[in-house]
């Protein structure tokens, strides 16, 4: 009974009825991540300048979800993609991004060593480091990692983020990003 006092519909519904222009936890598949997009277009097609960058941001963020979430969807017999919750948030002068999902540990300080570098450089220095990024060898999941410093660059603010321990192995990531009106 605890978990059901601490969420409270109302709050939520206000919330969404208000300020919450989109929110979805899920899979972040190629279909879903097709529908948001859309949505995104339509919804802040008032504001083309933020609607622009909060897509970029969309697609970068959501691909992250996608290959880096430990909570799996199989969507067909290989395809997988990562579990994840977005939200896009407006207020008065901003629009605030937040993404989140379950990820390794191990992954978990490299990305929060990476918002910290990212977080510390003028525009400049994110150019400069986007630079240095591309002439490394292709990630993981075959990008150029440079992914976190784009967000930046594109909302032209720091990478808010919040890592909470699941266990031993898995930590929730929380990243918010703002982009201005």
């Amino acid at each position: 009974m605890d978990n059901l006092e601490k969420f409270d519909l109302f709050e939520y519904h206000y919330r969404s009825k208000h300020e919450v222009l989109i929110s979805y936890k899920g899979p972040f598949d190629k279909e879903v991540l097709t529908v948001i997009g859309s949505y995104i277009k339509i919804i802040l097609g008032k504001n083309p300048m933020a609607s622009k960058r909060i897509f970029k941001i969309f697609m970068e963020l959501a691909q992250n979800v996608s290959y880096y979430s430990t909570e799996r969807n199989i969507l067909e017999k290989h395809a997988k993609s990562g579990i994840g919750t977005l939200a896009i948030i407006e207020q008065n002068d901003n629009y605030t991004f937040h993404t989140g999902n379950e990820i390794t540990n191990n992954s978990i300080i490299e990305v929060i060593e990476k918002c910290e570098i990212i977080n510390a450089l003028d525009k400049n220095g994110l150019r400069e480091y986007k630079r240095k990024q591309l002439r490394l060898p292709d990630g993981v999941f075959g990008g150029a990692n440079i992914g976190l410093i784009q967000v930046a660059l594109t909302s032209m603010h720091p990478i808010e983020f919040k890592a909470v321990p699941i266990d031993d192995k898995i930590s929730f990531l929380g990243l918010t990003v703002r982009i201005n009106k």
